[in-house]
This record gives C-alpha cells, structure tokens and sequence, in this order.
C-alpha cells in the first residue's frame, strides 16, 4: 500500500514512516503542506493519507485533507491529532475518518485494513 504521512513532528512521522516500511508499505513523508501538494500533484499514486491536524502556521490537517479529498480522489484520508477532533471535521466511513494520537501498530494496521465503502449499482 502507498502511504503519504504528513506530521510534522519528526519523531511521529519517523515512527510511522518505520512501523509502515517494516508492515511492508510504500511511504512518503512530505515535511510541509505545501511539499505534500505538490508531491501528490507530481505523482498521485497513494492510497492513504495520514494527516496531523496541527501542522505549520497558517496550515491544518482539516484544511488538506479538503484540498486531498478533491485532487487525489482515490485516497483514504485519516486525520490524527493528540487533542480532539474538530468539529469541521466530517468522517465518512471507509473514505474519511478521525484517528486520536497516541497510537500502536495495531491501531495503524487497522486503520489500512478500514474497508472502504461499497460503491451502489445505479
């Protein structure tokens, strides 16, 4: 699985970046918004997006995953954040979804393993 990973915490995003590798996944850890931007405008192959919710001044994990959501359709988006939830923030199960920091390897493999949503036949 291809994964972007946006924190800009060094020490979480070198900690996902590890954990996803040695599960055997494909990683890119952009150390901006505007880097991962353009990175998924280079090249939109990815299949999950693990955003921070704080992330530099002026930029929020809610703000790009809107921006992901319509440029890399495809892409789950998870967004993590040692606080809360905000409340801009819409799940949609399968696509979208809330993940509270701290979290394990088993909270991360289960968040790959999130089934996406069934698509209805017209």
């Amino acid at each position: 699985m291809r994964v972007l990973v946006l924190d800009l915490d060094t020490r979480v995003s070198r900690a996902l970046e590890r954990t996803l590798r040695v599960l055997g996944h494909e990683v890119r850890c952009p150390t901006s918004a505007a880097e991962a931007r353009a990175a998924l405008q280079a090249d939109p192959a990815v299949d999950i997006i693990l955003a921070a919710q704080h992330l530099e001044p002026g930029e929020r994990g809610t703000e790009f995953l809107r921006w992901a959501e319509t440029h890399v359709p495809q892409a789950r988006r998870v967004l993590i954040s040692g606080t809360h939830c905000p409340p801009d923030f819409v799940e949609q199960p399968g696509l979208q979804w809330f993940q509270a920091k701290p979290f394990g390897r088993r909270e991360l493999e289960a968040l790959l393993r999130a089934p996406r949503p069934t698509q209805e036949s017209p």
